[in-house]
């Protein structure tokens, strides 16, 4: 058996080959820039073993180990073994199971001038299952298009019925349409076959059209319809769906009116069904709103935490005044409709709601001298309820977010999103010829506390030093909760002294926690490192943090509650 600190599971998609060349082995070894990047990287060596080449890797190893994927460690020597026979980069998914559930990497295989390897792995669990998620999601959509009161139809090269949705149509039964002309459901059959939907040539989509129902009574459909050709460009039928609108076109009176309303009520709801973005979303309905509506405003607002009115969209000239704003929250209280005249303007607005809880606003706006018809405050009322769904889902986007970034019980940048900002802070630091500080802190005789007290107090000194630590930082310094009791800091713009001052309030202000110390001859305090950053430097992110991280170690083990300052990357980096 060949050694091995690691087994994967391989699940082939297809590698994707580029002709780059063989990496020099000795010049890439434990030091090398792939050893430092913030994934995992491994090395799989000609005798097959493999080994992790940072400490991302390692943990890699140790996952795909506890996972027990041992059937797939031939797969992914095969793999390498195929690489370096080629001599070109391979990306492949990779996958096993942990706790039942199947876990992938997007792993990157690299050829070196040893008969080796390199394999830079990537998390690609989240991706993946959000494909398939979206795939289950078009399904849902299918599935609802089949029951509902739409029908949707397909027709051969002669124009025969060849599907219908199961639900059937115009009161006929699904298998009574199949197999007859589709031509002889129009009410008025037209003579020549391009003026017919059914037997379209080009795309149709949203219009009228006249039918017979089950009875051979008129009834009026909203028709979309698209032509189906062969691979040759041949026309095989076509394709479509059809609402039925007979009632509203009854109504005379108001048939022209109604025919933009459906039309606005459809824009929207399939800007809310098919815009990825939910800022699209709004910016694809508010577009649509103003352009049926003649010299027409409109906009939308989401009430935030403060519930305060923010505009996230509008379309059209609107007024800029802060009169404007306090009169959409002083009038919507209510889910009412509500007239106004601001700033030379006719104000026509309701609030959004999304299970009862009023989330913003829309408004429509217009010279004065026009005035708001029914028409107009019913299609308000009608889009409002799907501009509240959108606003929800920016909100539920905006909380995914923030909660992949943060600390669950601090509130504080996790480690992944700390190395983000660090990373972009340092390039913009270094840009500006700023000298800068990191701060890595560490809790002394935190476990005697938990053990001592329980874990809930342990979580409320670790909530109260995030406080502190918080409250120590300025508005474009950052804070984060690396793990456990381990928490770091960016000071832009600062010199050694004045860090070295800093880090001392800081450790004034956590005086407060010693009254939680697990015991007298343990008192709860705080080692802190300090590395600094300069314009001229050249070290990576993780580089600074880790010297940090030793001058914290060496402030605890000379004397805890102390400060520590690393010099540099040489023998001597730590500064008592």
């Amino acid at each position: 058996m060949k050694p091995l600190t690691t087994q994967a599971v391989s699940s082939r998609t297809g590698p994707q080959k580029g002709a780059s060349p063989r990496i020099n082995a000795e010049r890439h070894g434990l030091s090398s820039p792939l050893a430092l990047l913030p994934i995992a990287v491994l090395h799989i060596e000609s005798e097959g073993e493999i080994s992790g080449l940072n400490e991302e890797g390692h943990q890699l190893i140790e996952t795909l180990l506890e996972a027990g994927a041992t059937p797939c460690t031939d797969q992914l020597r095969a793999l390498a073994e195929n690489v370096d026979i080629t001599g070109e980069t391979v990306i492949q998914a990779i996958s096993w199971l942990k706790g039942g559930q199947t876990h992938w990497l997007e792993a990157t295989v690299i050829p070196t001038d040893l008969e080796s390897s390199f394999i830079i792995a990537r998390d690609s669990t989240l991706e993946v299952n959000m494909r398939l998620a979206l795939v289950d999601s078009r399904q849902r959509f299918k599935d609802l298009v089949e029951i509902s009161s739409d029908f949707a139809w397909e027709t051969d090269s002669d124009g025969v019925s060849v599907f219908v949705s199961p639900s059937g149509a115009l009161e006929y039964p699904a298998q009574t349409i199949v197999g007859m002309k589709a031509r002889d459901l129009l009410y008025q059959p037209s003579v020549q076959a391009g003026d017919v939907i059914f037997e379209t040539q080009a795309v149709v989509d949203k219009t009228e059209l006249w039918l017979k129902n089950a009875e051979g009574i008129a009834a009026c459909v909203l028709a979309s319809a698209i032509p189906i050709s062969a691979k040759n460009g041949q026309r095989t039928g076509a394709r479509g769906v059809c609402r039925d609108i007979t009632a509203d076109r009854l109504r005379e009176n108001d048939l022209a009116r109604l025919k933009v309303r459906e039309q606005v009520i459809t824009y929207v709801v399939d800007a809310v069904r098919n815009e990825a973005r939910p800022t699209d979303m709004l910016s694809t309905a508010v577009t649509s709103i103003g352009k049926a509506m003649t010299d027409t405003a409109c906009a939308v607002y989401q009430r935030d935490v403060q519930d305060g009115l923010n505009l996230v969209a509008h379309y059209g000239a609107l007024s800029k005044s802060q009169d404007l704003v306090e009169a959409i929250g002083r009038v919507c209280t209510d889910f009412d409709l509500h007239e106004d005249f601001i700033d030379n303007q006719n104000i026509l607005m309701t609030a959004t709601q999304y299970r009862n809880d009023m989330n913003g606003a829309v408004l429509l706006c217009r010279p004065p001298g026009a005035e708001w018809s029914s028409h107009d405050q019913s299609l308000l009322s009608a889009v409002a309820g799907q501009l509240g769904i959108a606003l929800q889902q920016i909100t539920d986007q905006e909380e995914l977010e923030r909660l992949s970034r943060t600390d669950a019980l601090t509130g504080l940048f996790n480690r992944r999103a700390f190395m983000e900002e660090l990373g972009r802070a340092i390039l913009g630091s270094r840009r500006h010829g700023f000298q800068s500080a990191m701060f890595f802190v560490d809790l002394d005789n935190f476990k005697t506390v938990n053990d001592t007290h329980g874990h809930d107090i342990g979580n409320h000194v670790l909530s109260k030093l995030s406080e502190i630590l918080r409250g120590a930082a300025r508005s474009y310094d950052f804070v984060a909760r690396l793990g456990g009791d381990e928490f770091a800091l960016w000071f832009e713009n600062i010199d050694k002294y004045t860090a070295r001052r800093r880090a001392q309030e800081i450790i004034r202000s956590c005086k407060s926690l010693d009254q939680f110390s697990g015991a007298t001859g343990k008192r709860l305090g705080l080692s802190i490192g300090i590395a600094m950053d300069t314009p001229q430097s050249v070290e990576s992110s993780d580089g600074l943090l880790k010297r940090a991280d030793a001058a914290m170690y060496r402030a605890k083990h000379s004397r805890k509650n102390n400060i520590s300052i690393a010099r540099n990357n040489g023998p001597r980096q730590i500064e008592p």
